[in-house]
C-alpha cells in the first residue's frame, strides 16, 4: 500500500501461489480486508491486520473478472462480475457463493 502524501510503502503483502498482475482492488466496509483480483481470474483476500492471505476466491465459471467490489455495509460479501455475463455474491468468510446469476448481462461490467 502506497502512502501518496509521504511517498512511501506503508504495507506490503506476500504474493499468491500463482502470481499474476493485479487488475482490481477493493477494501471491505471495516477496512479489515483487501481483495485483489488478478489477471488470471483469481481473487486473493488479504487480512489488513495480519498482512497474510486469508482466502483465495476461484470462480469455476470464469477466469475473466471484469468488476469486483466489497458490499458497502456487509464486510464479508464480495461482488464479482465476469465477461461471460455472470454476477456472483461471495461470502469470503465461508468462501461460498451467496447468489449466482448466470449470463444476466450481455456486455462486460466495469467498476
Amino acid at each position: 500500500i502506497w502512502d501518496v502524501k509521504n511517498k512511501t510503502i506503508t504495507k506490503s503483502f506476500p504474493p499468491p501461489a500463482q502470481s499474476s498482475c493485479v487488475n482490481i482492488l477493493s477494501y471491505n466496509a471495516k477496512n479489515t480486508s483487501l481483495a485483489a483480483t488478478m489477471g488470471n481470474g483469481d481473487t486473493v483476500i488479504y487480512g489488513l491486520v495480519s498482512n497474510i492471505i486469508v482466502a483465495n476466491v476461484q470462480l469455476h465459471c470464469s477466469k475473466s473478472i471484469s468488476a469486483m467490489k466489497f458490499h458497502h455495509e456487509k464486510r464479508s460479501i464480495l461482488g464479482l462480475a465476469t465477461d461471460e455475463g455472470h454476477i456472483i455474491l461471495r461470502d469470503i468468510t465461508t468462501n461460498k457463493n451467496k447468489v449466482f446469476f448466470e449470463k444476466v448481462h450481455a456486455d462486460c461490467l466495469v467498476d
